[in-house]
């Protein structure tokens, strides 16, 4: 968790020093609320945790921008109409399988528009420095903001399979992605 946290945190310290002060709020499932908060006491802006589908649903579509780990997060910011960053850091373990991945992003939400809309920064690019520098035009009107606001909005049309859900679609891009990676490779 320490990991994944410090980079996020670290964002929002660089934020802090240009200037900028974004409300920060972060669900959380009550089993890892505890956890994130004893992270997350030393940032400089302490963050407001919600729990529940309905409030973490409505704080997504109330914020300007996200900045979030990568995974079906991707796809409830998409959905909600969210611009976000995508950042990620994984042990050693499992950065050295990177070479077994055969997709052009990480994010669900890109595989779903089958472009890289939404910036990721993995691993070693996962820098404080880096995120600030893409979320930081997203909480503006730039032409950043208005190209993933675009882009957000392809998502539900994509999204829409008659009969199958939104997770049942992203499984069967994943799965796609997976196999098409297989017979190249």
């Amino acid at each position: 968790m320490t990991r994944l946290m410090q980079p996020f945190g670290a964002t929002i310290e660089e934020l802090h020093n240009r200037r900028l002060r974004p409300q920060i709020i972060i669900p959380a499932v009550p089993h890892v609320r505890a956890i994130i908060q004893q992270h997350a006491q030393s940032w400089r802006e302490p963050p407001h945790f919600v729990e529940g589908d309905e409030d973490k649903f409505r704080a997504f579509r109330l914020a300007h921008a996200a900045l979030a780990a990568s995974g079906t997060v991707t796809l409830e910011l998409a959905l909600a109409g969210t611009p976000m960053v995508v950042g990620y850091k994984v042990d050693r373990l499992a950065a050295q399988l990177k070479h077994l991945v055969k997709v052009h992003s990480v994010v669900l939400a890109n595989l779903v528009l089958e472009e890289n809309a939404f910036p990721e920064y993995l691993q070693e690019n996962c820098t404080p420095e880096k995120m600030a520098d893409a979320i930081e035009p997203l909480l503006r009107d730039t032409p950043e903001s208005r190209a993933q606001l675009a882009a957000l909005a392809r998502i539900p049309h994509r999204m829409l399979i008659e009969g199958a859900t939104p997770s049942d679609l992203a499984a069967d891009i994943v799965l796609d992605y997976a196999t098409r990676g297989r017979r190249s490779a």
